[in-house]
């Protein structure tokens, strides 16, 4: 079936049968350079916003009851989607599983909690161990699927469980030592949805944790371009040498292609200098990948994920 058939159908059964069960926010053709940190890409057939876990289930169910791919939206912060979009679903949890609750030293929170207010939730309750994530623009959901990480703290390090649905929508519950995390990585199916999370931290002094995450947050500002769209590092580091050392090296730190251009202040970031495509921002990808092969004979390894059709 053509895609713009395959849309119309999409629509009619929406209309006939979708909305007599699904009750969250639902966008057709929704332009996913709103949903995307890098502000570029095409647009989703249907980007749905799920109020619940019921509402979630009952999504994964029709998709497959449909043949209908689905892909799971998070802040959209380590994300290229293609200019010709995604076809079938995006889900986004960001406004239904929004739940944070304190559990003694643990916290527990549902994956659409952005990072930044789960920190503010641990200074609020003086506990200690999430100051280095400052400033990571993800949800709990996205930066546990990658296994996010800065100044030496990964995900890895802090979380005690997860809370999943798997595509025949079951709850799996797994501890962290039945986790296994991966450098920039959560080894589990594509296709299990992450719920939520708990995580382990320690006591300390409000005053304390402040003034580290005043400390890790004027770093970031220092080392990262945070005045220009962008999608975060973009070639996960090889085991002996940075990947934004290794492209300075090569001198194209300013170099660009169209809108897209290699950041200046730190050359592992791509960011859009206001008009840029996703074409171009993936050429440039390609054309670092191959420079650093050339020269370097050294393979770099995409920490972004680019996705559609």
């Amino acid at each position: 079936m053509e895609r713009k058939d395959f849309k119309k159908e999409l629509k009619r059964f929406y209309q006939e049968s979708a909305l007599d069960v699904i009750k969250g926010k639902m966008i057709f053709d929704a332009p996913m350079s709103e949903y995307t940190s890098m502000n570029v890409g095409g647009l989703a057939d249907v980007l749905f916003f799920p109020r619940n876990i019921d509402e979630l289930r009952k999504i994964i169910e029709l998709s497959r009851e449909k043949n209908i791919p689905y892909f799971i939206l998070g802040n959209g912060t380590n994300l290229i989607v293609k200019d010709s979009g995604i076809p079938g679903w995006v889900i986004s949890l960001k406004r239904g599983f929004k739940r944070i609750e304190v559990l003694g030293k643990e916290i527990e929170a549902e994956a659409g909690v952005s990072l930044n207010r789960l920190i503010q939730s641990s200074i609020e309750e003086e506990l200690t161990g999430l100051e280095p994530l400052i400033g990571i623009p993800g949800t709990v959901g996205g930066a546990l699927r990658m296994n996010a990480g800065a100044w030496g703290l990964e995900m890895k390090d802090i979380v005690s469980s997860i809370s999943f649905m798997n595509i025949k929508g079951d709850v799996i519950e797994r501890d962290r030592k039945e986790l296994k995390f991966l450098y920039r990585r959560l080894a589990v199916p594509d296709s299990w949805i992450i719920l939520k999370a708990r995580f382990k931290l320690e006591k300390g002094k409000r005053e304390e944790i402040i003034k580290k995450i005043k400390s890790y947050s004027e770093m970031r500002k220092k080392t990262q371009p945070l005045k220009f769209a962008s999608a975060g590092s973009i070639f996960k580091n090889p085991k002996t040498v940075s990947a934004g050392k290794l492209i300075e090296e090569l001198g194209m730190k300013g170099f660009r292609l169209g809108e897209a251009m290699i950041s200046n202040i730190h050359a592992n970031f791509i960011v859009n200098l206001g008009k840029a495509k996703a074409k171009d921002v993936i050429d440039l990808i390609d054309f670092i990948e191959k420079r650093v092969y050339e020269e370097k004979g050294i393979l770099l390894e995409r920490e972004v994920k680019i996705v559609g059709a």
